[in-house]
């Protein structure tokens, strides 16, 4: 497969941008609230200082930033940094986050990565480290590529590439949703960073955690994850709310989710075209 055909097969399915919206507005209680992660108590943050991927000069930019978890642990690291979301309620958070924590180098964009114009936006070849981490930011060549146009040297993107959502797996047999891509996106990234010559890194890192969420909040969650993938109608809906309500214990649910996390790292100042 050569990068055209990527380009070809990778592209962006069908969506329905407002209930992707409300579905991440709706996890913006959840995402927005946390302490700031340090390379003593995150993987990830520790990955990126020991690969050397940033430093006190750089300028960095976080897509699909959420809450700004990570934009504001890094900003201890770094010169500035940017983190873009399409969700207003996570950045309503992020901003919340940022000065809380007296965090002056941050600044956050509520903005659509699928639908950003990296040149008119003033983001090319403006940071150091352009990442994107655990996101449905990138589902596409085209997203993909724009952190290429972004970085004018390192790049990271972090994806799930396996997961048992026992809870999800279950309402996605139950309505037949197939769940076979679930880790195509990075193949294609790999793929298409490999073949135009930037010598990808991959390293990996499982992780299990639970959750646990009263009853109406899940169901009004899970509708609004699965309408952003297909439609579905008033019987769905009760099928999943009977389904839900079936595994729930005392009004609330609570779930066990296991992954493995893939994170790749390329340099775009040296490249080998390859084709």
């Amino acid at each position: 497969m050569d990068v055209n055909e990527i380009k070809l097969k990778w592209r962006m399915k069908d969506q329905d941008k407002e209930a992707n919206i409300n579905l991440w507005d709706e996890k913006a209680d959840y995402f927005g609230k946390y302490t700031i992660s340090t390379m003593e108590n995150d993987k990830f943050v520790k990955f990126l200082k020991d690969e050397g991927l940033i430093n006190a000069d750089f300028k960095v930019l976080d897509v699909g930033c959420g809450g700004g978890k990570y934009t504001l642990a890094l900003s201890k690291e770094c010169s500035y940094i940017y983190g873009i979301d399409l969700s207003p309620k996570m950045i309503e958070y992020a901003n919340q986050n940022k000065n809380k924590f007296n965090a002056n180098n941050v600044s956050f964009i509520c903005d659509d990565w699928h639908e950003l114009d990296i040149k008119k936006s003033n983001l090319y070849k403006n940071f150091d480290l352009v990442f994107a981490s655990m996101t449905p930011a990138i589902q596409s060549a085209s997203t993909f590529e724009k952190i290429n146009e972004a970085s004018k040297k390192y790049c990271v993107l972090r994806s799930n590439i396996k997961r048992k959502d026992l809870v999800y797996d279950k309402l996605c047999e139950i309505l037949n949703i197939h769940k076979k891509e679930e880790n195509v996106n990075f193949l294609y990234a790999f793929n298409l960073s490999f073949l135009k010559g930037y010598n990808p890194k991959i390293s990996y890192e499982d992780k299990t955690w639970c959750y646990k969420e009263p009853l109406e909040k899940t169901y009004k969650s899970y509708i609004k994850k699965i309408k952003t993938i297909k439609e579905i109608n008033e019987d769905d809906e009760n099928r999943i709310k009977e389904f839900l309500k079936d595994i729930s214990y005392n009004g609330y649910i609570e779930e066990n989710i296991m992954s493995t996390i893939a994170t790749l790292i390329w340099n775009v100042g040296e490249k080998e075209e390859l084709i």
